[in-house]
This record gives structure tokens, sequence and C-alpha cells, in this order.
């Protein structure tokens, strides 16, 4: 179906606009900047602050199409990486900000084509409406997933275990998996927190998170959680982890997304929202989860 579909589509190819791939810091990002600032309707200094997540500096940071070979009329931001899924690295493609001039939008599915030739795992999460039709067509299989809110208690509890927490980098070469220096090296880019959760000062059992703090309405501190290694040792444990991760970041608001409703959080008092990914070429198996993507920025 999906052969089919860009078949078809290929018959209505504009000859006179180009698809171009855009790298970091080359002659098309300034152009770039000029395109996005000229829609109003966009933020885009948020567009900009997702293009730096790049962790394979030689794959482009995304396409563009351009019409007369300079100016650009589209564009769709890819953030590629390479995951060790089970025993296998394998090329991973997540998608943001697919963005097309309106007089220009039957072209803009030549922006997908490039990747999709790749046949690797693409992903994308809480595309516009009028994309995931597109997307389904494509074969990509659609996914929810929520966002929740949660206000804890800060206190400990007798019955989890002693928890303590650390971010010295000594730690997690010492104690981490292979699997998961290689997600704590990758991410070594962004600002947000690597921490090491340990029980009763045995490093060695431990669970790997990946957090970041954030102000919402510019003055509301939210810790966000957007890894955890052993969901199900957080959820056992959840009293004592959550007390020293308040104590750290001074916030007794918690935000999680997470997949097929398993939330590491029990509270009942809470705010969710759903929201949709879609993905192809999915390895068999895998875990879903956010790391590698836009929600790291």
């Amino acid at each position: 179906m999906t052969i089919d579909l860009i078949k078809k589509l290929e018959k209505k190819i504009n000859q006179n606009i180009s698809l171009k791939p855009i790298f970091e810091n080359d002659e098309n990002e300034t152009l770039l900047k000029q395109f996005l600032y000229n829609q109003d309707y966009l933020k885009p200094e948020n567009i900009f602050s997702i293009i730096k997540i790049n962790f394979l500096k030689d794959r482009p940071i995304g396409y563009i199409l351009c019409e007369d070979n300079s100016k650009i009329i589209g564009f769709l931001g890819t953030i590629y990486s390479k995951r060790k899924i089970h025993t296998e690295i394998l090329n991973h493609c997540y998608l943001h900000s697919w963005i097309v001039s309106s007089k220009h939008r039957s072209q803009a599915f030549r922006l997908l084509t490039p990747i999709l030739e790749e046949k690797i795992f693409i992903s994308t999460f809480s595309p516009i409406k009028s994309l995931e039709g597109l997307y389904l067509k494509l074969g990509f299989s659609e996914k929810s997933f929520q966002s929740k809110f949660v206000f804890i208690l800060p206190r400990k509890s007798l019955n989890n275990k002693n928890v303590n927490i650390s971010e010295n980098e000594y730690f997690f070469k010492d104690v981490l998996s292979d699997d998961l220096k290689k997600i704590y090296e990758d991410h070594l880019i962004f600002k947000n927190n690597k921490i090491l959760i340990y029980f009763n000062d045995n490093k060695n059992d431990n669970i790997f998170v990946i957090a970041k703090k954030k102000y919402k309405k510019f003055f509301l501190p939210v810790l966000e959680i957007i890894y955890v290694s052993d969901p199900e040792k957080y959820k056992k444990n959840m009293i004592n982890i959550n007390f020293e991760l308040f104590k750290k970041f001074k916030t007794i608001i918690f935000k999680e997304n997470f997949f097929n409703n398993k939330s590491i959080f029990s509270q009942k008092f809470y705010f969710t929202k759903k929201n949709k990914g879609y993905f192809k070429n999915v390895p068999k198996n895998s875990d879903y989860n956010f790391l590698y993507s836009e929600l790291l920025d």
C-alpha cells in the first residue's frame, strides 16, 4: 500500500521544486530560518531548539523543498540516531516540525520519501491533525500515550528501600549495563539530568533516570521524567524515590509521559492528556519510550 501510494503521489511532483537534505551549519540553515520566521503561526525559536538535537553529525537535521532552487517552501526536521535494541545497533529517525507553505501542500509528501526509502525505524509524537491520515496511509502504526501531572507528598516510607541519588559520572561508568551506558553517553549532549538512583547504599541495585526541571507559566517548577530504566522497581520504591527527587529539585509537581497505561506513579490526584505517536519499521519486541526524540529538549 505504501509503495502504491508513493507512486501515485509522485505523479504530482512539481519539477520546479527540488528536495534537498539540510545539515547542521550549512548554507541552507540560514535560508531555513528566513522561511520559518515568515510563518506567522509558528514560534521559530522552539524549532531551532529542537534542530540542535543532533546525535549523528553526518546525517541531515532535516529535508527542505526549494522553489527554483533558492526559496525554501517546506521543511521536515529529522533527528537521526543509532539505538541499541536488544543485541542490535539500529538506525532510527525521529520526525518533527513538518511545515509546508499553503500554496505547496501537494508537495509535502516528498519531504518524507528519502527517509522511507532507507527502510529504517521511524517515529514521531503528536503530529498536527492534518498529517495523521497521511501517516496511516503510508503504513505507519498509531499508538496512544499519555502525559500525566502528579502532585507528590514529600514524605518517606519504612516499607520502601532506603534511597540515594547521584549524578556522579564515575558511578554511571562503573555500574550501568552496556545498553544503559550507551543511552547515558548518547544523551550527554543535553543539559537534562542523568540520575542514578540506588538502594540501601548498594550502587549495583539501581535505576537509571533521565529527567529535566522545567517551569510552567514561567514560575511553576515541574520535574519531567523522560526515561526510567526499571519502571517496576521505581513503582515499588516510589515514595522514597519521589522524596529524594523532591529534595534535589525543589518541586512537588512531577510530569511523566508513558505508553500502555504503564505509569510509574500511583497518586490519585493528577491531570492527564492523551497524545498519539506514529511508528514505522518498529523492531520486534521493542519497548516504546521517549529517548532520541524532541521531548528531550
